[in-house]
């Protein structure tokens, strides 16, 4: 599957009306927004549109995944989508507009990072003229969520600051150095995988070896990191408190579970693993195999200031 920039013309309108239903609202937007949509095999399974509101702020107007084509991460890749390009043209807020009553969409936009700001009360009400239903409840209410978008100098501040609130509690640390990043990439994917990480589920991670840069440094016993959400933001600090380098068909049940993902099995961990080392390998121009080295870490949260340690 491909996220691809498409033309109105090249839209399928029943596509739209998944997601706005008013054609006069479609109409507002359709002339003057920017589309991308979800391609395989020259079909088009998802739409997301973009409408700049002014220099800072960008709005997602509509994103809309066939039905037969939904639970499939497609969505979550179109909202990613259109994170990375705002980032990319440098605006400093999405927002987004949705029901009350959708409770799939406000589970996707919440878990790549967005955050309720303002109810528009009997929107749906006063703006459509039939009645909305969805899930049992009727639709009345505009939901208004954002994403905020920090720049580079601002995230610094508040990653050294984050630092400086840990020092503080533990003095033993000043002097320590420190690494700053995220698990995997985009949004879901972090935000899920420091959230395991911090309700203590998830106690090791691991990475493939031989795809560090040569001057990317390699984890070691005893590093300090400050794990980050998909925007940047710090999440809890980690000590590494073991590293084991096995191949990849090696690495065992007990080091699946420790991984906290999906059912903790073994089975998860290798469907997962190959699926996603398999992308990274050929990102890089290399190939696969189940004999490349992995390094397994084993991980304690040393900090988190929404909790106590």
């Amino acid at each position: 599957m491909q996220i691809e920039k498409i033309y109105k013309d090249l839209i399928p309108y029943e596509l739209l009306f998944l997601a706005d239903e008013n054609d006069e609202q479609i109409k507002k937007y359709i002339d003057i927004a920017r589309f991308w949509a979800a391609i395989k095999d020259n079909e088009v399974l998802g739409i997301i549109g973009l409408k700049e509101e002014n220099s800072e702020t960008i709005e997602i107007v509509n994103i809309a995944v066939y039905e037969k084509h939904q639970n499939k991460k497609i969505g979550t890749e179109l909202l990613e989508k259109a994170i990375s390009y705002s980032k990319e043209k440098e605006y400093k807020e999405i927002i987004i507009k949705t029901g009350n009553s959708g409770i799939k969409q406000l589970y996707l936009y919440q878990r790549c990072g967005f955050r309720f700001d303002s109810i528009n009360k009997d929107y749906f009400l006063k703006n459509y003229c039939v009645p909305i239903y969805e899930n049992t409840i009727q639709c009345r209410d505009q939901i208004i969520l954002y994403y905020r978008i920090y720049s580079e100098k601002e995230l610094t501040k508040i990653i050294k600051d984050y630092w400086n609130r840990f020092i503080e509690e533990n003095e033993e640390y000043k002097d320590r150095s420190y690494e700053v990043w995220k698990f995997c990439y985009g949004e879901y994917l972090p935000n899920k995988l420091l959230g395991l990480v911090r309700e203590g589920k998830k106690t090791g991670t691991s990475s493939a070896l031989d795809l560090y840069e040569k001057d990317e440094k390699v984890p070691e016993q005893g590093d300090i990191s400050i794990i980050t959400f998909g925007n940047g933001l710090p999440g809890c600090i980690i000590e590494t408190k073991e590293i084991r380098i096995k191949n990849f068909k090696d690495i065992s049940e007990e080091e699946a579970r420790l991984e906290g993902e999906g059912d903790l099995s073994l089975d998860y961990w290798r469907n997962a693993h190959e699926w996603f080392f398999k992308l990274e390998y050929e990102e890089m121009g290399k190939e696969f195999s189940e004999g490349i080295p992995v390094l397994f870490e084993r991980l304690e949260v040393i900090y988190d200031n929404h909790r106590r340690i």
